[in-house]
């Protein structure tokens, strides 16, 4: 008798933890009501009072192709015949089309997650032509903040989608609406990571030149010129 209770008592608990579990997530049997709600769409994907973490991919998505036409135009900048620097030309070329890679997987990720990866206006609008008038040392300054902004973008999505910032209910219920370990996973492995490493470069790269280049005006053109050369062999 006792052990019949006691096992009707288990059935029943595993009954309340299925049920919580398909409470938790909204849209965990939609499909089962209607073909039109069958979708990849879950976590930090779903709406919630129009708010998800898709809205945060597409702003930085159309960062990035702001990102890689800021560069390409910096590119061209150092191939002029008044400024012919092949070594900053290829790095800022490499960077631009870095950017650009980035916007189509990114893209790619959201359709994956059934999103229409599509582009936004950037919240300001871009002058591309201050991009133009820069010198070798002021440009690795300028890249270099511009990284910073696009990693602490990165950086800001990535917390509202991690566990550390969950402030979940004993259900749960709020862990469905922003905890997305595939989407921070994403993040990590294919924006953050390198993020990381080119600021490196970046700031390495500014404390060299700016040795090389103190000075006289003549000890500067050819520290320049030494650094041009450098950079066209490291990428």
């Amino acid at each position: 008798m006792f052990a019949k209770v006691k096992m009707n008592i288990v059935l029943v608990l595993g009954f309340v933890l299925v049920a919580t579990a398909f409470a938790t997530d909204l849209s965990a049997n939609d499909c089962e009501i209607s073909v039109e709600e069958c979708s990849p769409t879950y976590s930090s994907f779903l709406s919630r009072a129009g708010k998800t973490i898709e809205n945060d991919l597409k702003q930085y998505t159309s960062q990035l192709v702001d990102k890689s036409f800021h560069f390409l135009m910096m590119s061209s900048a150092f191939n002029k015949h008044s400024l012919d620097r092949p070594g900053f030309e290829k790095l800022y070329r490499k960077i631009s089309d870095k950017a650009w890679e980035d916007a189509i997987e990114l893209i790619k990720y959201q359709s994956r997650r059934g999103s229409f990866g599509h582009l936004v206006k950037p919240a300001k609008d871009e002058n591309y032509g201050k991009v133009l008038d820069v010198q070798e040392l002021s440009s690795l300054q300028f890249a270099l903040d511009y990284e910073k902004n696009m990693a602490k973008e990165a950086h800001a999505i990535h917390r509202k989608i991690s566990h550390a910032h969950s402030k979940a209910g004993s259900n749960g219920s709020d862990d469905v609406y922003h905890y997305d370990p595939d989407a921070a996973h994403y993040l990590d492995e294919k924006v953050i990571e390198y993020q990381s490493g080119v600021l490196r470069d970046l700031a390495g790269y500014i404390h060299n030149l700016k040795h090389f280049t103190s000075g006289q005006q003549a000890a500067g053109d050819l520290g320049n010129h030494l650094f041009d050369e450098y950079l066209e062999k490291a990428q």
